[in-house]
């Protein structure tokens, strides 16, 4: 019997690490078990309740040039009082059109309201940036994003666009031939 039991299961994770890989596959699962497009948009409403502690969202489809938006979804917000570009501004905007996440904390809303944090997530498809995820203001319970919560925004970017924008049981060809597009 080997009485260092890490050398024979490896190393020993953290209760943190199991909590955040049981976060992410549980988000992954949910993500991929969407039946269509609404049910993927109130998927992400629950992962960011659930994981992200904030119930507040919007989900705005954008062309590929990022100069028009569209909201497809939102919990929380009024979507047509939210004005998403000049929320995150231009150069936020670029960034995440070339795919990179933006967050920002202690910023205020155009009503005043102070937030605590709003993280702003590229949904990409085909290494475009296709969709907007907003994250605002967070419950009281949680005051800022964590390295976790980064791993989640990098998973909901790269593989929340097929179940938003792919419907079940067609490829992505079959999708976009069918007037579907991203």
């Amino acid at each position: 019997m080997n009485d260092d039991m890490s050398k024979v299961s490896g190393a020993k994770r953290s209760g943190a690490d199991t909590m955040n890989e049981v976060r992410l596959r549980a988000a992954r699962k949910r993500l991929a078990e969407s039946r269509d497009q609404e049910d993927a948009i109130d998927g992400l409403r629950e992962i960011a309740a659930t994981f992200l502690g904030s119930e507040e969202i919007g989900l705005f489809r954008v062309n590929r040039e990022g100069t028009s938006f569209q909201v497809i979804g939102s919990f929380g917000i009024n979507p047509e009082e939210y004005d998403l570009l000049r929320a995150i501004g231009k150069p936020a905007l670029e960034r995440l059109m070339r795919g990179e996440g933006h967050v920002e904390f202690g910023t205020r809303d155009r009503f005043g309201a102070a937030d605590k944090a709003q993280a702003f997530i590229p949904i990409r498809r085909a290494n475009h940036t296709v969709a907007i995820l907003a994250v605002l203001r967070l419950l009281p319970q949680k005051v800022a994003f964590d390295k976790s919560d980064m791993e989640l925004f990098k998973l909901l970017s790269d593989e929340a666009a097929a179940p938003l924008f792919e419907r079940k049981g067609h490829s992505k060809a079959e999708a976009d031939e069918s007037g579907i597009r991203a």
